[in-house]
């Protein structure tokens, strides 16, 4: 079950891909909807704050959750990580929120 979905009229659904070199990671952020993240290579590692790390390897998936702060990792040292993302939001809505 997901929790958060967008309730306006119209809704926008995103589909993007990311590469990751080893020990690349996401700035910390927010989202304002789930993300659904999608491992096509490599290992994801994902910390939230007050919650356990979450790891999807290849051919696995996850449901980031709303308003929660985060960070994605690869922590390979020699692997490259490579990702699929599914977003629906309102319209014209960021993708992320980036947290200083």
């Amino acid at each position: 079950m997901v929790e958060g979905m967008p309730k306006g009229e119209k809704q926008e659904l995103r589909v993007l891909t990311a590469s990751f070199k080893p020990g690349d990671k996401t700035v910390f952020h927010t989202h304002r909807f789930p993300v659904t993240v999608y491992v096509l290579e490599g290992t994801f590692t994902l910390e939230m704050e007050d919650m356990a790390p979450v790891t999807v390897t290849q051919g696995q998936a996850m449901v980031e959750p709303p308003h929660v702060k985060m960070t994605g990792y690869n922590r390979s040292t020699s692997e490259s990580l490579r990702v699929v993302v599914f977003y629906a939001s309102d319209l014209d809505t960021p993708f992320l929120d980036p947290l200083h």
